[in-house]
């Protein structure tokens, strides 16, 4: 980048250690995942003796954890004021960042649900599971895209509140989640290579995708005699499209296939 010295990138490199910067935010979720990695074995180890309603306690708190986005915007209307300026809830504060359902709360929340519906799956039909999937899935749909509308209408400008909607750990979207994989594991899917190859590469295609996203909006939205649902589908699928070539690409090599698997 032009406006890099060689320090300043240097610097943003080795301050990696402390957390992602902005040149890299697509790279958040290394973060998170090394950290469900960590736990991973010491949760399995519980699950591997917990109960079913051992389980459901614990997801049932998670639950309320996925509201917590929401209670937070809607309590200062309310009348609360928080804590020598923290807006935690439940216990967070300046000196304190573990509130009362901090253990039950983030992404291992979803690794403990798929757990829980693969050992305890709905004894549904398909047509059952579709009528109850598709109206969650709906639901969960209606809030995020009415939710992004009205927030960016009473908040602009303002990024932190535009995505609270599609925060991936809150109710809406896991609404969406749920009802996915509920559809998903009820369908009889033959194995496939082509589905295989591309299952493969999702990590990698993860990886890399948002240098291609932004190279490719860069280059649609500025072409003007294009609609805008045109550039939007353009975007995607020449992203996906290219990021599958790269991450193949990185897979033909012993030392960059370690990145992308």
């Amino acid at each position: 980048m032009n406006n890099f010295t060689a320090q300043a990138t240097l610097t943003k490199i080795y301050t990696a250690v402390f957390n992602f910067n902005y040149d890299t935010t697509p790279l958040w979720y290394m973060y998170m995942l090394i950290g469900l990695y960590l736990i991973i074995p010491i949760i399995g180890s519980w699950l591997n003796q917990a109960s079913k309603k051992d389980i459901q306690y614990f997801l049932g708190f998670w639950g309320i954890t996925l509201l917590a986005p929401y209670i937070k915007m809607i309590a200062p209307t309310l009348g609360y004021t928080g804590n020598y300026g923290q807006m935690g809830l439940w216990g967070v504060c300046n000196w304190n960042e573990f509130g009362t359902f901090y253990y039950f709360s983030g992404f291992l929340g979803y690794i403990i649900l798929a757990y829980y519906l693969v050992k305890y799956p709905f004894q549904w039909s398909l047509t059952k599971t579709i009528s109850i999937a598709i109206p969650l899935f709906v639901i969960g749909f209606i809030i995020t895209f009415s939710g992004f509308l009205l927030t960016q209408k009473h908040y602009p400008g303002n990024y932190a509140n535009l995505e609270i909607v599609w925060y991936f750990c809150n109710i809406n979207v896991a609404m969406m989640t749920v009802a996915i994989f509920l559809i998903v594991q009820k369908l009889n899917i033959r194995e496939s290579k082509w589905i295989k190859n591309i299952a493969g590469a999702t990590f990698g295609i993860y990886l890399c995708h948002f240098v291609i996203v932004q190279a490719m909006t860069d280059t649609f939205l500025n072409i003007d005699y294009l609609p805008a649902s045109l550039k939007i589908l353009s975007i995607a699928l020449l992203s996906f499209g290219l990021s599958y070539l790269v991450t193949k690409l990185f897979d033909t090599n012993s030392i960059t296939r370690r990145f992308i698997r």
